[in-house]
C-alpha cells in the first residue's frame, strides 16, 4: 500500500522565493490551482525569517537575487537541523552544467528552469512532495518502532511483578559495579534480603495477597535506597541490594534500617506481619566475583534465619 495514495495537496505547504513578483504569481497560480498551500518571500535573507515561523515541505528557490541569493540560502538551511531535511528545488535561468551541479552539492534535490513549464513543474512538486511524506510515515513508524524496542528492552530486564530488575539483570548490573569498584579503589557492598516465612504467607492468605506482600516489601525498600544504589529480584522471596562505595558498616545500618521499615508495615489481613532476614557481603580483594560476593551475602542469610529471622547478619564489621 502506498502510504501517500490518499494524499490531499492541501495539506503540503510550499515556500516560493523569487525576487521578481510575476515569478511569484505564475508560480502561486500554478501551485494554488493544484491545491497547494503557499507562502511567499521575496528575498534570500526574508525566506530565512519566514523559516523560523513556518516547515514547509518544499522549497522554491531562486538561485539568481540581490544580497542572499538562492545557493548561500541553501548552504544555511542545510547547516541547521530544524531546517536541514526540507527539499528544495532550485528555479533558474541557467541550464549551465556547472550550475546545476552546484546546487546538488548543497543539497538540493532538483531544479526547474525558466521560463516555467506548468506540467513539469507540477510533476516535479508532485514527486518531491509524496517522497517527503513518504519519508514522514517511515519517520513515524522508526520511532514507534523505537518506543517499542525500548519497552521490549525493559521487560527483558525487568520483574513483572515487582518491576525491578530480574535475576539475570541485576547480576550483570553486580558484576558491573564489581569492575567499577575495583577499577576506582571504592567500597561496595549488597544484602540479600529474604522475606520470613513467606510460603506460610501464600498458603494461609493466598498468592494474591502474597503478590501484595512482594510489591509494598519491594516499594519499602526501593524508597529506602539512595540513587546510586540498585535493586534486584533475585529469586521469588528474595531481594539483592547493591550499595555503591558503602562499607560493611554502612551497609549494616542502611540494611538494618530498611529491615525496621518493613517490621513496621500494617496490613489489612489483621494477623498478618512481614518481617525480613538480610545477609550482607562486602567486596574483598581484586579477584572478587559476583558469585563471590552473593556466596558471602547468602551465608549470612542463613545465619540470620539460623537466629532467630527479622535481623541482619553481616560477619564482623571492623
Amino acid at each position: 500500500m502506498n502510504p501517500t495514495q490518499n494524499f490531499d495537496n492541501s495539506q503540503a505547504l510550499i515556500l516560493i522565493v523569487d525576487d521578481l513578483p510575476q515569478n511569484l504569481q505564475v508560480l502561486g497560480s500554478i501551485l494554488r490551482k493544484n491545491k497547494y498551500q503557499i507562502a511567499v518571500a521575496t528575498n534570500g535573507q526574508q525566506a530565512l525569517d519566514v523559516l523560523n515561523n513556518i516547515s514547509p515541505d518544499l522549497i522554491l528557490l531562486d538561485v539568481m537575487m540581490p544580497g542572499i541569493d538562492g545557493h548561500e540560502v541553501c548552504r544555511r538551511l542545510k547547516e541547521q537541523e530544524r531546517t536541514r531535511e526540507i527539499s528544495i528545488i532550485f528555479l533558474t535561468a541557467k541550464s549551465e552544467t556547472a550550475d546545476i551541479v552546484k546546487g546538488f552539492e548543497l543539497g538540493a534535490v532538483d531544479y526547474v528552469t525558466k521560463p516555467f513549464n506548468a506540467t513539469e513543474l507540477l510533476a516535479r512538486v508532485k514527486t518531491h512532495i509524496e517522497l517527503k511524506k513518504n519519508r514522514d510515515v517511515i519517520l513515524n513508524l522508526n520511532e514507534k518502532l523505537e518506543e517499542k524496542n525500548k519497552i521490549l528492552e525493559k521487560l527483558a530486564v525487568t520483574d513483572s511483578l515487582t518491576r525491578i530488575f530480574n535475576h539475570s539483570h541485576i547480576i550483570d548490573r553486580l558484576s558491573n559495579e564489581i569492575c567499577a569498584a575495583q577499577r576506582h579503589s571504592d567500597s561496595l557492598s549488597i544484602t540479600m534480603f529474604d522475606i520470613d516465612h513467606f510460603k506460610s504467607i501464600n498458603d494461609t492468605y493466598g498468592h494474591q495477597v502474597g503478590d501484595d506482600v512482594l510489591i509494598l516489601v519491594t516499594n519499602t525498600i526501593k524508597d529506602a535506597l539512595r540513587e546510586i544504589d540498585i535493586i534486584g529480584r533475585y529469586g521469588g522471596e528474595e531481594f539483592l541490594v547493591v550499595m555503591r562505595k558503602t562499607d560493611r558498616k554502612g551497609c549494616f545500618i542502611a540494611s538494618e534500617r530498611i529491615r525496621k521499615q518493613i517490621e513496621a508495615l500494617t496490613w489489612e489481613q489483621e494477623k498478618l506481619h512481614v518481617t525480613i532476614s538480610g545477609g550482607i557481603g562486602t567486596i574483598e580483594g581484586t579477584e572478587e566475583t559476583a558469585a563471590t560476593m552473593i556466596k558471602r551475602a547468602d551465608e549470612c542469610l542463613y545465619l540470620a534465619k539460623e537466629n532467630g529471622r527479622n535481623r541482619i547478619e553481616c560477619g564482623e564489621i571492623d
